[in-house]
């Protein structure tokens, strides 16, 4: 009978090699998506799923297969990921996003298989502790480059900004730093307690290093998680050091008080009101993304949107949002982005893994340290999702084979039920998974708009795109820019879809003030000349305004600006208030009909109130010189998981006043200061006109 184990082990090391590839070449989370590494991420996804097929087809040695439940709920799993993806309305992407996920799966069999491959309870613990040496080897080669990376990084920086700057090595981001150190943890403690003599020493060292990642990722939710790792362990801590509890307790409370004290940014867990502007706009973008996730799973609640489809899905909630940023990659909490795109059957998989997870640590004392191990990183996932990248699905895959009991007996039929399974996957990813077509057909649309002969190339292409996936603000933003001159008509309906998709977006109802200029709708027009005030204030001051066509219509647009800004509601004591009427006092003040004193009385900043303390005027600001140029999209190649494509360039040429957008940009509230909700009530709501501008 034909033995299939000789090509295990090339395949094995082939998959270890891949991972170690796309782990190290920092950042590795994101070139990955781009050539040649991404050959190395397809084997590395590849090699689990080509293991499990061998293994379960081999019958000198057949399949270990862990007991019932474990089974039951791993099959439910792989069939709630893959029924997602085929499910999704963007089929084709997420089966190729799957197959991280479906390859941990694939691998939470391969490793148990071979813990399990000898029936000796010795010999099975002894594979547990190679298990946790391989870990450990490799966690250690990510730690001391990302401590490298990092050192080099901070070269020549002071103290202040040492302590600020965030450490993203080696997979491009602080959070996937903070992620990787609370999975190595537990790892480095345990071969510490475990072995004797410079090995202890090493794992120690490495201890340290994995404590340092954390440090310094700046992640609040990374110290969440040690704190909650830190007190699982307070028990078993206490009894390796053969200390007393209170201690160890005691111990543990300072060093995770002095971690998070020394870091501006995780200093804000004890001090909330020391987080600058940056960390509360990324807490407000955090909450937007809960929302958003909520929204999409609302939308699609049985089986979500699909693996990897919240790039694509996202927008489609986005005006939705108080503080969205205009597209992510992913929605920072696990929990979430479960629901979101993998909805009710993705999150009740999640929940019976970790159920049966919790009943193994209670009863199987080998399977507790694992089990808690885990806590930390459990805490952390609320606060971030990374099971896209193979480097911790396939950690937590290794540390899942640890924990179910091997199956008492087990029937044939349930080999060839799981051969079966694979071999459909497989299939399915590999005559169904397609990559998205409309970000090329977006970037050759882009490449042909440049000339004027090109151009209904052009526009085919961009509509060839929006019939794929009509969601993209993108497309209809440079759709709209392209036609508003040849074909007016066509491009207003673009430009409201894509302001309905971004409602912040710079130039969005500029543009649809163009395309209904060239209707000859004026009050249409000055309407949304008001919005592209209003969303960006420091479009008051564009040399667009000294068009004669743009300038004869100036005095309306500045008008009902005010009255839109004084027609706005606020929650009570929400600063926005203010910073409406000091917009609609700027309007005035540029117009040069403003009373003395005037932009003093509304003034909210220290900036601001010094400078109108002088009584200027804006003569200065009509007569600056201007810059011109087009905004690019250096996000959406990351955001299409093709670092390949270029970076797209917008259509759109934005004119600046080169005096209002250096020196006195503190003048201007900035982009998007106003709720995406509140705007597109604004585009068709009537106003009452108001004496909103005072005399002089």
């Amino acid at each position: 009978m034909l033995s299939l184990a000789a090509p295990v082990r090339p395949l094995f090391i082939a998959g270890l090699v891949s991972l170690a590839l796309i782990t190290f070449a920092s950042p590795g989370a994101t070139r990955m998506f781009s050539s040649p590494w991404s050959l190395a991420y397809g084997v590395a996804c590849l090699v689990p799923t080509l293991l499990l097929l061998l293994r379960v087809c081999d019958r000198v040695r057949p399949l270990v297969l862990p007991a019932a439940p474990w089974l039951t709920a791993l099959l439910f799993t792989a069939g709630a990921v893959l029924g997602s993806a085929l499910a999704s309305p963007y089929r084709g992407p997420t089966l190729q996003w799957s197959a991280p996920l479906l390859a941990a799966l694939a691998l939470v069999f391969v490793v148990f298989d071979w813990l399990h491959a000898d029936s000796d309870p010795t010999a099975a613990a002894a594979r547990r502790r190679q298990l946790l040496g391989a870990a450990g080897g490799l966690f250690l080669a990510t730690a001391v480059i990302s401590v490298v990376l990092w050192a080099l990084q901070i070269r020549g920086l002071a103290a202040p900004e040492l302590f600020a700057a965030r450490n993203p090595h080696p997979l491009g981001h602080s959070n996937y730093t903070a992620g990787l150190a609370l999975l190595m943890l537990p790892v480095f403690g345990a071969l510490a307690f475990q072995t004797r003599g410079a090995l202890r020493a090493l794992w120690f060292f490495a201890l340290g290093l994995a404590l340092l990642m954390l440090f310094t990722s700046g992640s609040r939710g990374g110290l969440v998680g040690l704190a909650v790792l830190a007190c699982v362990q307070l028990p078993s801590l206490a009894r390796a050091l053969r200390l007393r509890l209170w201690l160890i307790a005691l111990a543990v409370l300072v060093g995770v008080t002095a971690l998070v004290a020394f870091n501006p940014r995780t200093r804000t867990l004890i001090a909330p009101r020391a987080a600058g502007p940056d960390l509360r706009e990324s807490t407000v973008q955090r909450a937007a993304m809960l929302s958003a996730g909520l929204a999409l799973g609302r939308e699609r609640p049985l089986l979500g949107w699909g693996p990897g489809a919240t790039p694509l899905a996202y927008p489609r909630v986005r005006a939705l949002l108080d503080g969205g940023t205009e597209n992510v990659l992913q929605l920072h909490s696990a929990p979430v982005q479960l629901w979101a795109e993998f909805g009710a059957l993705g999150l009740l998989a999640a929940l019976l893994l970790t159920t049966l997870a919790a009943r193994a640590a209670w009863t199987d004392p080998a399977a507790r340290p694992v089990f808690l191990g885990l806590l930390g990183y459990a805490a952390f996932s609320f606060t971030d999702w990374q099971l896209d990248i193979p480097i911790f699905t396939a950690a937590l895959a290794a540390a899942f084979a640890l924990l179910p009991p091997r199956a008492t007996a087990t029937h044939p039929a349930l080999r060839s039920l799981l051969a079966a399974f694979t071999f459909l996957t497989l299939a399915l990813i590999t005559l169904l998974g397609r990559a998205d077509p409309s970000p090329a057909l977006n970037l050759r649309a882009l490449a042909l708009a440049r000339d004027p002969a090109t151009a209904p190339a052009a526009r085919a292409l961009f509509e060839r795109s929006l019939a794929t996936n009509p969601d993209q603000e993108l497309a209809h933003f440079n759709l709209g820019w392209l036609l508003v001159t040849a074909d007016p008509a066509a491009a207003a309906p673009h430009f409201l879809a894509a302001a309905r998709l971004v409602p912040e977006k710079g130039g969005v109802y500029f543009g649809l003030a163009l395309a209904r200029l060239n209707l000859g709708d004026r009050p249409g027009a000055t309407r949304a000349l008001a919005l592209e005030c209003i969303n960006d204030p420091l479009f008051l001051s564009s040399p667009w305004w000294r068009t004669p066509a743009l300038a004869a219509l100036r005095p309306a647009v500045f008008a009902l600006t005010r009255d839109l800004l004084h027609a706005l509601t606020f929650p009570a004591a929400d600063p926005r208030a203010a910073e409406a009427a000091y917009l609609a006092g700027l309007t005035v003040w540029i117009e040069r009909t403003a009373p003395p004193g005037y932009l003093l009385a509304l003034a909210q900043t220290t900036e601001r109130v010094n400078y109108f303390a002088r009584r200027p005027n804006s003569a200065a600001l009509a007569a600056a010189s201007l810059r011109s140029y087009r905004r690019e999209r250096t996000g959406y190649p990351v955001l299409m998981r093709d670092l390949d494509l270029p970076t797209p360039t917008d259509l759109f040429d934005v004119q600046e006043n080169l005096l209002a957008a250096t020196e006195l940009n503190f003048l201007f509230p900035r982009k998007g200061w106003l709720p995406a909700p509140q705007f597109l009530p604004l585009l068709e709501a009537p106003v009452s006109p108001s004496a909103s501008a005072p005399k002089s």
